[in-house]
């Protein structure tokens, strides 16, 4: 993939150009958000990573100029521990993730692991020979993570036409997030700490507490289910686990500023809400409805 670092800092920049690279990725550096905007537009990157607090213009204003050109880059910022309120202000501007500084090689690694098969197997456009309003589709899906990409772009290609363009990533991405939290945390029964302490061990800790619950009863053969409903006023999805559920009502709210920081567990929900009109959990919290409400659709 084709990445682009915007940061002001020449060691930092230095620092994850070299870490890109050497994963195998063209790279390619801007020392401000100006000079960001011209590589931009002349490199057309698939990932932007910006720093938020540059000189000329900043991450925020280089997010609101890449978002009116391109709403499929993913962008990426990051900032400071102590300004958390830019990085909620950079993900209502439609920023799909981000990073708090300083930027380690292993938060780098596993952002691009992250989306790396959301930018293969999406499916950008599609010719569309008529206005399909009203749809309905039901989905059953095994525990196989490495499929959820190609899942979450067959359920998008049913929103066609629908969703605003400028939306269409952030829900394909908080969908995703979704989906693999109710395999992980759901079928697989996986709790934050049990993932926390997997991450931050040794390099395949992670992959086999994976497989050890996916070869395990009563876990390998749990699904998850997905309805999906649209009509003329919105878009809406129910998943289903098969998990005990969780205590959702102590999950951090994703719109206080400090809570993006604070927490490492909840992140991926606390992405995904930022995405729908209605995020309602239901039952035990193994099931939850998302809602997007159209206003396009004539």
């Amino acid at each position: 993939m084709k990445v682009l670092v915007v940061e002001d800092d020449e060691t930092a920049r230095d620092y994850m150009v070299m870490t890109i690279e050497s994963l195998g990725h063209e790279t390619f550096s801007a020392n401000d958000g100006v000079d960001g905007l011209k590589a931009f537009k002349t490199t057309q990157p698939d990932v932007v990573f910006s720093d938020i607090q540059m000189p000329n213009m900043d991450g925020l204003e280089l997010l609101e100029h890449i978002r009116k050109a391109d709403a499929d880059v993913l962008i990426i910022m990051y900032s400071a521990l102590d300004t958390p309120e830019y990085i909620l202000k950079a993900l209502r501007l439609k920023a799909n993730d981000y990073l708090v500084k300083p930027v380690s090689a292993k938060a780098i690694v596993n952002i691009l692991e992250k989306y790396a098969d959301v930018l293969e197997n999406r499916t950008r456009a599609r010719e569309v020979l008529g206005l399909i309003y009203r749809h309905d589709l039901g989905m059953e899906i095994s525990n196989k993570i490495d499929l959820l990409s190609k899942v979450v772009d067959r359920l998008m290609l049913e929103t066609e036409n629908a969703l605003c363009p400028n939306d269409r990533l952030g829900i394909h991405l908080g969908l995703m997030e979704i989906l693999v939290n109710a395999i992980e945390h759901g079928n697989l029964a996986i709790t934050y700490a049990e993932k926390t302490q997997a991450m931050e061990g040794a390099l395949d800790e992670w992959e086999s507490l994976i497989n050890s619950r996916l070869g395990a009863q009563p876990y390998k053969d749990r699904k998850v289910n997905i309805d999906f409903h649209m009509n003329r006023e919105r878009c809406e999805w129910l998943i289903t686990d098969q998990g005990a559920g969780f205590a959702w009502n102590e999950l951090p709210d994703p719109n206080a500023p400090e809570n993006l920081v604070k927490y490492s567990h909840g992140r991926g929900i606390m992405l995904a809400k930022l995405q729908f009109d209605e995020f309602t959990y239901l039952g035990s919290g193994n099931q939850i409805r998302l809602t997007k409400h159209l206003s396009k659709i004539p």
